[in-house]
């Protein structure tokens, strides 16, 4: 077939008055699958499952996002271009402690030009039926656009047409390998304008391989009268310089109607996110373009949560470095010299993991000591190859050689604790906290001491307070709130009272003063709302009650 006959193809086969092949063929979504031949319906790595199987974001255990842009058939002589681009973002929901499912949203487009495109918008939920059997669904909203192109005058204005499709799946992961089901456009939504035009029910078996040296994943489609197989594999590269950061990928795809086509690609990930590229070359059907390129980012963050939560994948932070100087896979250790450990094993990896849970409840509890020895041995048993807690494990030491433990619920232990979480965290509000402490307890020694190893961390934010001898951090942020209210400017006055109701949370005066702010800005049932509390704390509140009845 000539590429310059692509667009009349096209045009031909979305003409809005006749009937035709539905929209939204099979084109892979996300570099790491597509360079694994699309081979993704077993797959439970995280959120790029939501284009093959809902049940596969269920390994979402953090937050997680994806971006991704492609170019298809680079090279078509005409000069057209289309591109497909895709989103996703996807995470473990948890509400009292107990974990209620996965969920993404995902959004892919596809553009020819100004004259067709596509667009499906996803909202899926995964959860696990069984320990080993997972379930999910997805509702997507697929809509296709027509546009004008002064070679087809039957095209001129633009006509639009929408319908909701519906995605199942199911994974069942075995000892050595998972095994996938995705019914995809379930109920074959009809796209057609004026005939109908639904799209193609599509139903994928997968099967994935996993080992730590190589993943090799397969699947069998079915769509209308199409039949496909897909094949690929992803093993680490260059694993004595990169350990296994470096994936080289690669897959093969075979179908009816003469279907045959090559994909290749790689991916290197760092702690907490990953870089994605794919190629993919027809082998039959536009043959003679210079395929299609796909790039992609990828991103997780925040504690890991749901049912796979210690189960070791390539997107943990602690298994982020995992296999630096493994040499030739199986195969390492057995050169010159003594067998040595180079690298933390699956079973380290997995301890490592549980007791790093452990030391942030424990950091969280204010069981410092504790904490810096459950993050040493996570930090011996994963080799010192995560700088991250290496760090947290000083800051632990430093902690701990203060103030051992602060576990009483209330006053200066839970103060010391909000301090101690955020320096932990980076977070500069720490200063306020330990600041506070001070200024509440000057003759205990502990707090001192923290209030000096927290202020060199954050010294700027500690020089901005600008503490003035005789007065409290509560007054001076009362009586720059009220500066700022009597100059106008309420969002900074609303901004340091939070502040203080941080350190305080039933301060009246605070409480009052926040009232007036939302006041001066028409925010009013806000405002009564604070006045309310103000009289629940202090009913004989003369100001406040005389104001209340007034308005």
């Amino acid at each position: 077939m000539k590429t310059t006959t692509l667009l009349s193809l096209l045009g031909l086969a979305v003409l809005a008055a006749a009937p035709a092949r539905a929209a939204f063929e099979d084109v892979e979504t996300g570099p790491r699958a597509s360079a694994m031949a699309g081979a993704y319906a077993a797959q439970s790595e995280g959120i790029s499952s939501i284009f093959y199987n809902p049940a596969g974001i269920i390994g979402a255990t953090r937050y997680e996002a994806a971006l991704a842009q492609q170019k298809l058939y680079l090279g078509l002589t005409d000069g057209s271009a289309i591109s497909r681009g895709a989103i996703a973002f996807g995470l473990p929901l948890s509400f009292g402690g107990s974990y209620w499912g996965t969920a993404a949203v995902g959004m892919d487009t596809l553009s020819l030009d100004s004259l067709y495109s596509e667009s499906r918008l996803r909202i899926a939920w995964a959860y696990p039926l069984k320990e080993r059997l997972w379930a999910g669904l997805a509702l997507a909203r697929m809509g296709v656009t027509y546009g004008s192109d002064p070679l087809y005058p039957v095209l001129d204005g633009t006509t639009e047409m929408s319908a909701m499709g519906l995605d199942i799946g199911a994974i069942y992961s075995g000892e050595g390998a998972d095994f996938g089901l995705s019914i995809q456009n379930a109920n074959e939504p009809d796209l057609g304008i004026k005939y109908a035009n639904k799209v193609d029910r599509k139903i994928t078996l997968g099967m994935a391989l996993k080992r730590q040296t190589f993943t090799w994943n397969s699947d069998l489609s079915l769509s209308g009268q199409d039949v496909k197989i897909k094949t690929g594999a992803e093993v680490p590269v260059m694993r004595e310089a990169y350990g296994d950061r470096l994936q080289a990928r690669g897959g093969f795809s075979v179908g009816s109607r003469d279907y045959r086509s090559l994909a290749a690609g790689f991916g290197y990930r760092r702690a907490s996110y990953r870089v994605d590229y794919s190629f993919v070359y027809p082998l039959s059907g536009l043959a003679d373009t210079m395929g299609s390129h796909q790039l992609g980012l990828f991103v997780a963050w925040g504690e890991p949560r749901g049912p796979l939560a210690d189960r070791e994948n390539q997107y943990s932070d602690e298994a982020g470095e995992k296999g630096r100087g493994g040499g030739g896979g199986d195969g390492a250790g057995e050169g010159e010299g003594a067998p040595q450990k180079t690298e933390p094993s699956k079973q380290d990896v997995q301890k490592a993991v549980k007791l790093l849970r452990q030391a942030r409840l424990n950091l969280r509890s204010g069981a410092y000591a504790k904490a810096e020895e459950a993050f040493k041995k996570a930090d011996e048993l994963l080799m010192n190859t995560d700088p991250s807690i290496k760090e947290t494990m000083l800051k632990m030491g430093a902690v701990s050689g203060i103030l051992p433990e602060a576990t009483g619920q209330a006053g200066r232990d839970d103060l010391l604790r909000k301090s101690v979480n955020r320096y932990a965290d980076k977070n500069t509000d720490a200063v306020l906290y330990i600041t506070y402490a001070r200024q509440r307890w000057p003759r205990d020694i502990a707090v001192a001491r923290l209030y000096n190893l927290i202020t060199r961390e954050f010294p700027e934010t500690a020089s901005g307070l600008r503490i003035l001898p005789g007065i409290t951090i509560i007054d001076q942020l009362l009586q720059d709130a009220l500066d700022f209210i009597r100059n106008g400017r309420f969002i900074q006055a609303i901004s340091t009272l939070q502040r203080v109701l941080q350190l305080e949370p039933d301060n009246i005066p605070a409480l009052t003063r926040m009232g007036s702010a939302y006041w001066a800005m028409e925010k009013k049932d806000i405002a009564r709302r604070n006045w309310r509390r103000v009289l629940e704390l202090d009913p004989g509140n003369t100001e406040v009650n005389q104001f209340m009845r007034m308005n």
